[in-house]
């Protein structure tokens, strides 16, 4: 018998570093804190944090490859604790079908591109 991703869109490898904001049902800021993007898709992004959520709202941003700010909504699907302590938060995209393949391609760029890129120390 043979295991079949029953995804709806494919995952793809990342590792990103995300600032995000937890929101209450009423829209109020519960929590601020940073994650890291272990995969992200058209529909949604897989992080690993050092923080458990406790709310289901939540917003996402990163930076691009021009250092411009981008920032899209989601929903928490599921928090699971890894044997580390850390959390890996599934988190599905609110945002319309332009918006959330917009902000994965951003994503992906950013790290292809710093994985490509050499350090440069006079850059700093």
């Amino acid at each position: 018998m043979t295991s079949k991703d029953q995804r709806k869109h494919p995952r793809v490898p990342t590792s990103n570093l995300i600032s995000f904001t937890v929101y209450d049902d009423d829209g109020q800021i519960v929590s601020q804190s940073m994650a890291k993007a272990l995969n992200i898709s058209q529909g949604g992004i897989l992080l690993e944090s050092a923080v458990r959520l406790k709310s289901d709202h939540i917003s996402l941003m990163s930076a691009d490859t021009r250092d411009q700010l981008v920032e899209i909504k989601g929903r928490v699907r599921f928090v699971k604790e890894t044997e580390s302590g850390m959390f890996e938060i599934g988190i599905s995209f609110e945002g319309n079908h332009d918006e959330n393949v917009e902000f994965a391609k951003r994503l992906v760029k950013v790290f292809h591109y710093r994985k490509t890129s050499p350090f440069d120390p006079l850059s700093l």
